[in-house]
Order: structure tokens, then C-alpha cells, then sequence
């Protein structure tokens, strides 16, 4: 197999284009299969039966604080929990994808799909799912910074 790594800057970012031959859909395979098994995953907990569950961390949506544990949602709308305060939970989701908009929140930022600034220098964002949240003013500099 030979690979060839090409950059272009008419792509979006966070996107790789692969091409494979046809005939040989077996290197395709494992191209995915490598990719899968690189990616990032969390250890949560059910709530129903206090079990431990992997989720891949790109399928969440939002952790929420709790107490001495986070929420955490994903896209699909199930919830677990996350066994970790939410100022201990921030450095496993940070580099990630997702930012903290107020003390109780954090959201991946890829799933933000509108925003509007509020009253009292707030700005209010909606998500994939339809959810609204309140971005804080102490916040807004890490939020206009993960857009840019």
C-alpha cells in the first residue's frame, strides 16, 4: 500500500479526504477501522444500573454539572452520568471540541448551530437538538475564540 498526504485549503477544516482504489476495498476497511479505533472515548455511567459504558466522545452533546457529578447528554438524547465535578470534567473535554459557556455548562461546539447576543452582554445559543443556552460574559472570549 502506498500512501500520499496532500493539503489543500479549499477543504473545510477537520476534514481529510481519502481515496482508495476500487479494487481493493480491504485497504478502505482498514483505513476506517484504524480511524475508529484512534478515536476518543469516555468511561460514563448508566443510571438505571450504575454500569460503565464507553461513549465516543464526539457522539456528546453537552455535560451539565450535578452535584458531584456531570450530566452528560448526547445527540441521540440518552443520558449518563459522568463521575467527576464539572471543574475536573472540563480538562477531559476541552481539547476535544468543547468549550464551557457558564459554571454549569459545557457544550461541543461542533453541534452549535445558532447564536444571538441577549441583554446584559450574554449571548444565547442553540444547539443541533434545539436546546438554548446562555453563554456568561466571563465566558465569551474562549467562546468568539473557539469560532475563529
Amino acid at each position: 500500500m502506498k500512501l500520499i498526504f496532500k493539503t489543500d485549503p479549499n477543504i473545510a477544516a477537520e476534514t481529510a479526504l481519502i481515496f482508495t482504489h476500487p479494487q481493493e476495498p480491504e485497504i478502505k476497511q482498514q483505513i476506517e477501522t484504524a480511524i475508529q479505533m484512534n478515536e476518543k472515548t469516555i468511561t460514563a455511567l448508566t443510571a438505571l444500573n450504575n454500569r460503565n459504558i464507553q461513549l465516543p466522545i464526539r457522539t456528546i452533546l453537552i455535560v451539565e454539572s450535578e452535584e458531584r457529578m456531570c450530566n452528560l447528554r448526547l445527540k441521540t438524547g440518552e443520558l449518563y452520568l459522568y463521575p467527576k465535578r464539572l471543574k475536573y470534567a472540563e480538562a477531559d473535554f476541552i481539547n476535544n471540541g468543547f468549550i464551557r459557556i457558564n459554571n454549569q455548562t459545557i457544550v461541543n461546539i461542533k453541534e452549535v448551530k445558532q447564536f444571538a447576543p441577549t441583554t446584559n452582554a450574554r449571548i444565547e445559543i442553540t444547539l443541533s437538538d434545539g436546546s438554548t443556552y446562555f453563554i456568561s460574559r466571563h465566558y465569551i472570549k474562549n467562546f468568539r475564540r473557539a469560532l475563529s
